[in-house]
């Protein structure tokens, strides 16, 4: 009787431990269902992000294709736009040098019956000189020699076969200041009296008198350097510069 009431107690403790078993197993892999389904969660919520930014870049992307072909169309635009304005420049460019080459030939014209008379057109840093005889001066003076007075009487002929053409003589002085109590003021004054004596022989012989122009140019511009007698007697004389006739220029520029 004691040994089935062992047995008994034996078997109700084995099945209180098994029940205790089964028990923590449980909540064991309850807590796991519920880690899990948390993971779970958080990947689903990860995912879902990943494909919210996949959406606004794909989004952004095509946004910012639209933009770039849109800059693309307005580049091609102004290419050719400007394209179209290079050609209409060049257009005008090939009409000015047309029409600078019309002057030209004008001014060629001009000068074609200079060849018969000993004169010669001479250009130098973008002006046209006539070259005569050498007009020089003595230091102080704006007197003429009677070989300069042939050689503007020559020059005069010239110019009234040419009514068209239009002169400006420059006097010029070297850099020696005028003398005190002279009747000149100074270099400028007698640079203008040595253009002016040109000028005036020129009409003397028949030149009209708006075909002529005079100024005086001082030391301003001298022919060499000041540092000798050589140098300072190149530079006491006058020249005879083409007054180029700039309507044929202006025509052109107006057409730009």
């Amino acid at each position: 009787m004691r040994f089935l009431n062992y047995l008994l107690i034996v078997a109700f403790a084995l099945g209180s431990f098994q029940s205790c078993v089964s028990k923590k197993k449980y909540d064991d892999l309850v807590t796991g269902k519920t880690a899990s389904d948390a993971a779970l969660a958080d990947t689903q919520n990860k995912l879902k992000k990943l494909e919210e930014d996949k959406n606004a870049l794909a989004a952004q992307f095509e946004s910012e294709k639209t933009r770039m072909n849109g800059e693309i169309g307005s580049i091609k635009t102004e290419l050719n736009n400007t394209k179209s304005q290079i050609a209409k420049v060049q257009e005008k460019l090939n009409m000015t040098s047309a029409e600078l080459d019309k002057v030209k030939a004008e001014i060629n014209g001009v000068f074609a019956s200079y060849e018969g008379s000993g004169l010669k057109l001479e250009e130098r840093d973008g002006r046209l000189y006539v070259m005569t005889s050498p007009v020089n001066y003595k230091s102080g003076s704006y007197r003429l020699t009677r070989a300069e007075r042939d050689a503007i009487k020559g020059l005069a002929e010239s110019v009234k076969k040419n009514p068209n053409l239009k002169l400006l003589i420059e006097g010029h002085t070297d850099n020696a200041k005028v003398n005190s109590g002279s009747a000149l003021q100074d270099n400028w004054q007698l640079s203008t009296f040595r253009s002016l004596a040109i000028v005036r022989e020129l009409v003397k012989n028949g030149v009209n008198p708006n075909q002529v122009a005079a100024v005086g140019r001082g030391e301003s511009m001298p022919k060499s350097a000041n540092s000798d007698k050589a140098g300072k007697a190149a530079n006491r004389r006058s020249e005879v510069v083409v007054d180029v006739p700039l309507k044929g220029i202006f025509d052109a520029a107006k057409k730009n």
